[in-house]
Parts: C-alpha cells; structure tokens; sequence
C-alpha cells in the first residue's frame, strides 16, 4: 500500500493494475519528455540569432504535425488495452464474492460456502493502519479467478480497491460485478469512495491474499463458528 510521501502507485496485484501503471509511466515519460523539448526549443530561441528570410520548412511542419498524433495515438492504444481488461477475467470464475454497502460497514457473502459476516472499522491501535484496519477482513485465495458482485443495502456506496484496479458502485436495487485474479499473496486496503453520509470516511475494506490451503482453512474455521 502507498505509505507516507511516497510519490509512486500502490503495488499491482493483478494484471490490469499493472496496465494502469504502465499507461501512467508511459504519459509520464511523454509530459517530461515534451516539456525538455519546449524548454530546449525556447532557450535556443533566446540565445541564438533568428533568420528573418526563412518563411517555411516543410520538413518541419510536417513533424509537429505527426508527432502530436503519434503521441496520442499511443496513449490511446495503451489506454483502451487498460480499460477493457477492466471487464474482467476471459476465465470463468471459481469462487463468488457478493459485497453489500450499508451505512457505515460492508456485509461479505460467500455463496459456494453458505459463509457471510460483517466487516466495521478496528479500533485503533499502534500497529494498525489507522482507518483502514477492518475488525473481520476478506480473504481470498491467490491464482483463482473470483467474481465480485456489489450492491447497496440503503444508499450508493463505492467498493474501492486501488491495488486491484477495482472501483464499483454499490447502488440499492442493482448488482455491479467483474472478476478479478491476485498474482501475489497479501493484504491490500481500500476505502469506499462514493459520498454516503456522516461516518464515509470510517468505511473502510482490508482483503488478504492467501494460499488455497490457507483460506480452506479459514474457512472452516469460520464455518465452525
């Protein structure tokens, strides 16, 4: 997760989020590499003796013309590839998640193992993420491919996750889904990110990534409960 000052993204946990961040290098890399030459082209204009009988270069209209458009067409290309992987896994899922927004916690589901429970924001304490620890986290398996469907309770939530590249709208009487896969094992934070009352701000959503045998494991520790 980002820490304090820290000027990069959060770490990638799947490939869509990893997308994200390349395409943000890559306009990076454009921006800077634009403003060097604007800079080197408006000092030079400055320090150099200018030709006041050259009226055109047709070379050089033809390449301020071109590079804009090759520039573009290139973020464009990275970008659409970034957002349709939005859409979710070509693989069919083999687990289910159903998430539903209530003011001010999240309810988890799990259907393949008749398992829900309720997620609220921890108390404080020294070696939590102040905010952002959940008193019941998520957890999921890594390498397997999971439906997520989100809905609302009362208002419209959001269930954010920046690390999976995740933002859907929680919103009463409709069911928002994709499908996601962890590379890496983990545990992630995210916040909900739609405006939904006084106590928004103590939403909060920890998943951890695990092993198969360990969220077996978990959750037949759950289901003895």
């Amino acid at each position: 997760m980002t820490k304090w000052t820290a000027m990069y993204m959060q770490d990638s946990y799947n490939h869509s989020s990893l997308l994200l961040t390349n395409f943000m290098d890559w306009v990076m890399i454009m921006m800077l590499s634009i403003l060097t030459l604007v800079l080197w082209i408006y000092l030079g204009t400055l320090f150099t003796s200018s030709n006041s009988l050259m009226l055109d270069h047709k070379l050089l209209e033809f390449l301020w013309t071109i590079s804009p458009l090759g520039v573009l067409l290139s973020m464009a290309s990275m970008s659409m590839k970034a957002l349709y992987t939005e859409e979710g896994l070509p693989t069919p899922s083999t687990l289910s998640l159903k998430i539903t927004g209530h003011q001010w916690y999240w309810t988890y589901n799990y259907p393949d193992f008749d398992l829900e429970f309720d997620s609220y924001m921890k108390s404080w304490e020294s070696q939590d993420f102040r905010l952002l620890d959940c008193d019941n986290r998520v957890i999921l398996p890594t390498h397997v491919p999971i439906r997520m469907s989100v809905t609302s309770a009362d208002v419209i939530h959001s269930w954010t996750i920046p690390a999976l590249s995740i933002k859907m709208d929680a919103m009463p009487g409709r069911i928002n889904s994709t499908t996601s896969e962890s590379m890496l094992p983990g545990v992630m934070y995210g916040q909900c990110s739609e405006l939904c009352g006084v106590n928004h701000s103590f939403m909060p959503i920890a998943i951890e990534f695990t092993t198969v045998l360990a969220f077996k494991s978990w959750v037949n520790s759950m289901l003895s409960l």
